[in-house]
């Protein structure tokens, strides 16, 4: 036994250092099998080859002592194999259809007796039972792709289909292509998905659930997903492996051109405007594609035999315009812009009396006197357009502006993929892609979301790209080496046009006054500034990041050898990844002014737009610096791993992934990060503290005495103490540049088996172990440490005017910051799975299985400075200058001079169980279909990185609880059916009753769990902590029976009560669940053929066929009054549907 297994051992050692000499993850898979005779006996050195049908690309090899083949590192797509022997027949298997990353098994070829040069011909069945590999997978296929209804014509969106995954919206049920993916598989977390094209890895580096290419659905020839458990060649990070093989050309030209059109016209009304009697809103979808596919053929002859080089080219338009929703907001009237108030009223049309802050007394007129305005102020309110709407019968006062902006948002995706067979032993292949996503709009549009009207029109562009370049060498017919050279890019940013751009400008609008930092607002932008008070008041805001520009790139290099070595597959490789990430940070660098009536402020007029006319403002806010990020991050992975047929009928999958992270860090060594070990109680700031003055409540300096208004309490007093008392700078301190200690080397075994019960290959006992490693999310984690104390300081001027802006000294309050748990922990997760596969007859195989993942040291966000329970109940924490009210918060924390202190450590947990049952025929004899049932169950203490938990209860009892993704059943049914063609004899009869196709998808989804919480009408304090709220109390099982729920009634909303003062409730993180799936989506399409290589096809498609009304939000909110009575009358109602009845029409060209 021992001596079997030196050898391969050796070879797998010398394997894996050849492969980090050579300088991973691929795409290509294996086709393996063995020869016998009749009896049953192995048939050695029988002459096997496969061809890859499309490109005529061959293969040949020799059966070994034991009968077996198998051929590794082959091109997804569909071979034909065949295999001769000396006194037996030739046999050819046609038809074996092989996906991405799958060892695929075509069983036992028994040879007949007979002369070569007669030919035995089969057809391999739909699908194989996975006899040969242990992981957990499943596959969109072309014929899926093809078929099946995208909405959105993103094929991400199929992966709802599969068993264990779970879609949180952000992909199955969106209008347009989305590069972003709220999916959760096997009950990880959304960010450990890996999405590759062709191999490369597409995730950037600002965060793990998007990617920075995406394509176009008809570029994709299938879509394999590693679900779980899959060999060590693969596990980047524990989520799915998704690949994204793209079409390549074939040996004679291919193509399509297809249109797809959306419109209100088609559609139903949502429930809730049938309800309200508001019509259906504009809905205008139109998509065009084309792609062309074939060998590449030169004059001179060059590839005349076509099969060198092939080309596939692909390209998809959405020109689309989206109607953003309609803003009804208050703008200065014509009057107020020149300080006359004399016709502002309220909303119950009365005089708003201004007030002149020196006299205390209205303005004679309610006029402002002219050399008493300040000119900045009016010309931020003349930035403003004037009013346009002034019927106040229908407004009511509550607005004077209405304005809809049609945001023009065009996508567009181009793809191209070469293959170029250099030797028949030696191939190239290259792809490049490229997404196109620009949004123009004066609101609506992604990194302007916070302007609430057309302020500056801004085009937001982003620019997606890929390149990956891969060689496939057969070494001999034993070894073969595969390398890939991949990089994408995504550059992105917003921009507007020189007029858009100067209009917004100080010297523009006539606004004089000075700001603290000029430097770090050199395109002299206006500042910011809102209004509060004003119903619906218009804000002036840019973004501080305009104009804004990122750049994410990635590098990956990966390098594998497969020997080939008896009953051995040894495969060994590396992957390298450099990530780079440069941007502008987001900040108020034009400062920011809120002239809110605030009647704290002692210069308050009594109304917003006339504290700005009088320059007086209530706070202004203006950063220390101008932040850029220059973010880093590099990974080494390498595995070595062995699948071992070690019998005819057991086959084991042995490996081991090594990941070597080195944490993300900032070129420019800006971040920085609380530190409870640097924090000195002796270093910390204090505040200033209540007192009363004539009366008058005021604020007074620990130190030195001086008084300041009442507002300023709980501000830090100056010149006491560190303001950045314990905060860690990068490469300072002894602290390393990513504030973490590095993670070290980790390491990633596997295991699996694959047992033909029978040795027939129609029944299998799979099972499987691994631990996966994952990476923080770096938007989640580390954006947030480069624009805190001490790189960034956020000092706000209180109370005072335009005019005197310089010469105000500006108050700093205690400000929340975030940590970074120094320690080396990465997270990590062990996947497994056992199951059972069946071969039940008509080409289709059933599949039972038990999968799961525990989760540990996943990241979470605990503050450290909580204000303890009951710290406002407390007499020695009574305001002195206010007894009847607790001191403010920024008194009771424990960590002086802070706010909340946010540390991301990696101490959480999860546990995922589930029941999985699927069922797939592949397309053969005009039908296919797959169906999955997953009854699971998710736990974990925080469902992303920064999920914040309490520690001031018991962690578990508070924080542990269903995941938001749990789902207890989730069924789905895919099909696609070519209906039997009718025979006639009329040519018109037959274009009008043939080739006609059926498919669809059915879904059954249990609803997310939700939780109950309230609100009081009195601003009741429970728990005497502004940072622990209570919840409320559980009274028995809230769940309604079906037939008792109604509209406004979907759950006992008598079993919440109020919880009682000085408690935290009794309640879990959720106690009810929300309003689950009933959804058939079904098409109709129709294909009129042209001539034998030609059709045009028709489509009809109906998202949600029934227009059934599905329910997808509740009113969770229990309001009680001071006697504890629950008095919110839609407590437990619907509030929200689903999308109603959408059909999308469509033409398209085949040849």
């Amino acid at each position: 036994m021992y001596s079997r297994l030196r050898r391969p051992a050796a070879a797998l050692l010398l394997l894996a250092a050849s492969a980090l000499l050579c300088m991973a993850q691929t795409i290509t898979g294996s086709i393996v099998g063995s020869v016998v005779d009749p009896s049953g006996l192995s048939v050695v050195d029988a002459d096997v080859s496969v061809v890859h049908v499309a490109t005529g690309v061959a293969r040949q090899l020799k059966s070994d002592e034991r009968g077996d083949f198998t051929f590794g590192s082959l091109q997804p797509g569909q071979y034909t194999l065949t295999v001769t022997a000396a006194g037996f027949k030739s046999l050819v298997k046609q038809q074996i259809m092989l996906s991405a990353a799958e060892t695929l098994p075509v069983g036992r070829i028994a040879l007949e007796v007979g002369a070569i040069a007669d030919k035995v011909t089969v057809t391999a069945e739909g699908v194989a039972v996975q006899v040969a590999s242990s992981e957990r997978a499943s596959v969109i296929a072309n014929s899926q792709l093809e078929g099946l209804l995208t909405k959105s014509r993103n094929a991400m969106s199929l992966l709802s289909l599969m068993p264990g995954v779970v879609d949180g919206g952000s992909i199955g049920d969106t209008e347009r292509m989305d590069r972003n993916f709220d999916i959760y598989v096997q009950g990880n977390r959304r960010s450990t998905n890996t999405v590759t094209m062709d191999g490369m890895v597409t995730n950037p580096m600002g965060n793990n659930f998007n990617s920075s290419v995406t394509l176009g659905q008809d570029a994709i020839a299938e879509v394999k997903v590693l679900l779980t458990n899959y060999p060590a060649e693969y596990g980047r990070s524990s989520g799915a492996t998704i690949n994204l093989v793209t079409k390549s050309g074939a040996k004679d030209f291919h193509g399509l051109g297809s249109y797809f059109k959306r419109h209100e016209q088609f559609n139903a009304n949502n429930f809730f405007n049938n309800r309200l009697g508001t019509p259906k809103q504009r809905y205008r979808y139109n998509t065009w594609n084309y792609n062309i596919g074939g060998p590449v053929v030169l004059p001179g002859g060059f590839n005349k035999n076509k099969d060198k080089l092939f080309f596939f080219w692909s390209q998809e338009f959405w020109p689309l315009k989206v109607s953003q929703a309609v803003r009804q907001l208050t703008v200065p009237t014509a009057l107020e812009r020149t300080g006359d108030f004399s016709q502002s009223v309220d909303l119950n049309n009365k005089l708003i009396s201004v007030i002149d802050p020196n006299t205390k007394a209205q303005f004679p007129g309610n006029v402002i006197p002219a050399n008493r305005l300040d000119s900045s102020g009016l010309a931020l309110m003349k930035v403003f357009p004037m009013p346009n709407f002034n019927d106040r019968g229908i407004s009511a006062g509550r607005y004077n502006y209405v304005e809809q902006s049609v945001n023009d948002t065009p996508l567009r995706m181009e793809n191209l993929r070469m293959d170029y067979n250099l030797t028949p032993k030696h191939t190239l292949a290259f792809t490049f892609a490229s997404f196109l996503d620009r949004q123009t709009g004066g609101y609506g549009v992604l990194t302007n979301t916070g302007a609430n009207w057309s302020q500056i029109v801004k085009t937001y562009q982003l620019r997606g790209q890929g390149y990956v370049l891969r060689y496939t060498g057969i070494l001999s017919p034993s070894l073969i080496n595969e390398m890939s050279l991949g990089f994408t890019r995504r550059p992105e940013g917003n921009s507007a046009t020189d007029d858009e751009v100067k209009r917004n400008t100080r010297a523009a609008a006539g606004y004089t006054a000075a700001q603290f930092s000029p430097s770090a607002n050199p395109l002299n932008f206006i500042p910011n500034a809102t209004f509060g008070g004003v119903t619906n008041a218009a804000s002036l805001f840019m973004e501080g990041r305009f104009p804004f520009q990122q750049n994410l790139q990635a590098f990956n290099l990966t390098n594998n050898l497969t020997k080939t070595l008896g009953a051995h597959t040894l495969k060994a490789g590396i992957m390298i990844e450099r990530n780079y990430q440069g941007a502008n940070g987001d900040g108020n660098f034009a400062g920011a002014f809120s002239f809110a009536n605030d009647t704290n402020n002692p210069l308050n007029t009594g109304y917003a737009y006339s504290n700005a006319a009088l320059g007086v403002f209530s706070t202004y806010t203006e950063p220390s610096s101008r932040v850029y990020l220059h973010f880093r991050q590099h990974a080494v992975e390498w595995f070595a791993q062995d699948s071992w047929r070690a019998t005819r009928r057991l086959t084991l999958e042995l490996g081991v992934r090594f990941h070597y992270l080195v944490p993300i860090y900032m070129s420019t060594d800006k971040l920085s990060s609380f530190s409870s070990e640097l924090y000195d109680p002796a270093k910390a700031v204090q505040l200033i503290q209540p007192t009363r003055v004539n009366g008058v409540r005021a604020g007074v300096h620990p130190v030195t005495g001086v008084t300041y208004p009442a507002a300023l309490i709980g501000a830090i007093a100056p010149g006491t103490g560190d303001a950045a008392d314990g905060m860690a700078v990068s490469g300072q301190g002894g602290y390393p540049r990513s504030l973490i200690d590095t993670y070290g080397l980790r390491v990633g075994p596997r295991l699996g088996f694959a047992y033909d019960v029978f040795g027939n290959a129609k029944t299998a006992v799979r099972g499987g172990i691994g631990m996966f490693y994952n990476r923080p999310n770096m938007s989640d984690n580390y954006t947030l440490f480069s624009s805190q104390l001490p790189i960034v300081s956020n000092p706000t001027v209180y109370y005072s005017t335009i005019g005197s802006l310089l010469s105000s000294s500006g108050a700093t309050f205690p400000q929340s910051v975030n940590g970074l748990d120094r320690t080396d922990k990465l997270p990590k997760v062990i996947n497994y799975s056992f199951s059972v596969q069946q071969d039940i007859g008509f080409k289709t195989v059933v599949d039972v299985g038990y999968i799961g993942s525990l989760g540990r040291n996943l990241l979470w966000r605990r503050n450290l400075n909580p204000i303890p329970l009951g710290a406002n109940f407390q007499a020695a924490n009574a305001d002195p200058s206010n007894p009847s009210t607790p001191l403010a918060s920024a008194f009771l924390r424990p960590l002086k001079g802070y706010n909340d202190v946010l540390l991301s450590e990696p101490a959480g947990s999860s546990n995922y169980h589930s029941l999985q049952v699927t069922a797939r025929r592949r397309f053969t004899q005009s039908v296919q279909f797959g169906l999955s049932w997953t009854w699971s169950k998710a736990m974990d203490y925080a469902d992303f990185d920064t999920t914040g938990v309490s520690v001031q209860v018991p962690v578990r009892v508070w924080n542990y609880g269903l995941a938001s993704f749990d789902r207890t059943h989730i069924f789905k049914l895919d099909w696609v059916w070519n209906l039997p063609k009718v025979p006639v004899q009329s040519r018109v009869a037959r274009y009008a009753l043939q080739d006609w196709q059926l498919s669809g998808i059915t879904s059954f989804i249990s609803g997310s769990p939700l939780g109950i919480g309230y609100a009081t009408t009195n601003s009741l304090d429970i728990t005497g902590s502004a940072t622990q709220g209570a919840r409320v109390v559980v009274l028995g099982d809230a769940v309604l029976p079906k037939g008792e729920r109604t509209f406004a009634r979907n759950f006992k909303t008598e079993m919440f009560a109020r919880p009682a003062v000085g408690t935290v409730g009794n309640s879990a993180t959720t106690q009810i669940r929300g309003p689950g799936v009933n959804n058939f989506d079904m098409s109709l399409f129709k294909d009129f053929p042209i001539r034998e290589s030609m059709k045009l096809q028709f489509r009809a498609e109906a998202y949600n066929l029934f227009n059934h009304t599905q329910f997808s939000g509740l009113d969770t909110t229990a309001r009680f009054d001071a006697s504890g009575n629950q008095v919110n009358t839609n407590f437990g109602a619907f509030t929200a549907a689903r999308g109603p009845r959408i059909l999308q029409f469509a033409l398209r060209f085949y040849f």
